[in-house]
């Protein structure tokens, strides 16, 4: 089955006022600054940490309450909302999805200024047109089913902020909504929001067991890249390597090789060598350019067999020369049909090589709260239209589809 998230709902989370975003397997935001793109990776990236630690940690990691809601209007909210709607259950689909809903809410009482507590809410569809759902609310714990299998042991206990999705209930054996349950939160806990640090990358890398998977901040973009390479099809070919190299002498000709070499000095870390065309010797990578760094990291995760479900990524243009844009619009909407990707850009170049299916403008209102999208796919399309057909990516530079300053 391929799991996938559908659409994205914010309430009151810093500048989402009230955003609802259908996500494909390509989704990529434009806007100007502070119009609330990144916000949206941080509203994914919050419920990835409420699945590994709990509402309460996942709230103090980011300053709490006050920190997290939206700022504007003359009151501050009382109540914080974020949801997913996907296919994670094994009969969900897009006419039947399933749904996960949290809300934060935030009351006073006698006692003490403030006092937190959680609503939750799970929707899937284990069995053929059969859909269930589970209610956190308070200390109470409710499961509408009706399935002889899903029966809670039960939840007297059950603390104001704990979630479901981070915690376990006490269901039964083999209870198929404890099951999807599940899956929601595995979905979400490997949600990856990639963000390079080159300098991080440019250094050696520990040889791990975690090197199957690039890290957020590709710090072991060597032990990663030495996966890759072992990897072999039936004729033992390196298949993947070597579709990563032709990408990476596609946009950065004189490099003819990659080596993946032994750090001196040590016996458990690795380090990337470059074989440039024109040069003696090897250029490490810690001497690379900025740019060649981050070509190497995003075509990596381009060409990662094993992606998470989704994952993000902030401007992906980012010191990359606009003639290598193009391939990267190809490579990653190839890696799109394996694994679902959000990112941002500010380059028309790469808008151009969109569809208005994956186009989503961004903008922000006098008020402080962000318009996500701002237009509608057949709103983009009838703009296209009318201009006989330019490019995506030189209207929205006119400022002709929004999303400018």
């Amino acid at each position: 089955m391929n799991h996938r998230i559908l659409g994205l709902t914010v309430r009151n989370f810093r500048t989402l006022t009230d955003t609802k975003l259908p996500l494909g397997p390509l989704t990529v935001m434009v806007g100007p600054n502070a119009a609330g793109k990144s916000n949206v990776f941080h509203a994914l990236e919050f419920l990835r940490s409420v699945s590994e630690d709990g509402i309460e940690l996942a709230l103090e990691g980011r300053g709490g309450f006050e920190a997290v809601g939206f700022r504007g209007g003359s009151r501050p909210v009382s109540r914080i909302t974020i949801g997913i709607e996907g296919i994670w259950s094994d009969f969900a689909s897009k006419e039947h999805p399933d749904s996960y809903e949290l809300s934060v809410n935030r009351r006073r009482v006698p006692t003490r200024d403030h006092v937190l507590y959680r609503q939750e809410r799970f929707t899937q569809h284990p069995r053929q047109e059969t859909e269930t759902s589970l209610n956190l609310k308070s200390a109470a714990a409710e499961i509408n089913s009706s399935l002889a299998a899903d029966v809670l042991k039960g939840t007297t206990d059950l603390d104001r902020m704990a979630s479901a999705l981070h915690q376990p209930l006490p269901w039964t054996a083999d209870s198929p909504t404890a099951h999807a349950v599940e899956e929601i939160r595995r979905h979400l806990s490997g949600i990856r929001v990639f963000d390079p640090d080159v300098r991080a990358a440019r250094k050696p890398s520990a040889i791990t067991r975690s090197g199957r998977h690039l890290k957020d901040d590709a710090s072991n973009l060597a032990d990663f890249l030495k996966t890759l390479r072992a990897i072999r099809d039936e004729e033992g070919r390196r298949y993947i390597w070597e579709a990563l190299l032709e990408d990476i002498r596609a946009v950065i000709p004189h490099i003819r090789d990659i080596h993946i070499v032994d750090t001196p000095g040590t016996y458990d870390h690795l380090s990337i060598e470059l074989e440039e065309e024109g040069l003696r010797g090897r250029t490490r990578l810690e001497d690379a350019s900025f740019g060649t760094v981050r070509v190497l990291c995003l075509l990596s995760i381009f060409h990662d067999p094993e992606p998470p479900a989704l994952t993000c990524i902030e401007e992906i243009d980012h010191g990359i020369h606009p003639h290598a844009l193009e391939l990267l619009a190809v490579r990653l909407r190839e890696a799109s049909r394996r694994a679902q990707f959000l990112v941002t850009t500010h380059s028309p170049v790469f808008v151009s090589e969109l569809t208005p299916d994956e186009f989503v403008v961004c903008e922000r209102d006098a008020d402080g709260a962000s318009r996500i999208p701002a237009l509608t796919p057949d709103e983009v399309r009838e703009v296209i239209e009318a201009s006989e057909g330019m490019p995506i990516g030189e209207l929205w530079f006119a400022n002709t589809l929004g999303g400018g300053l």
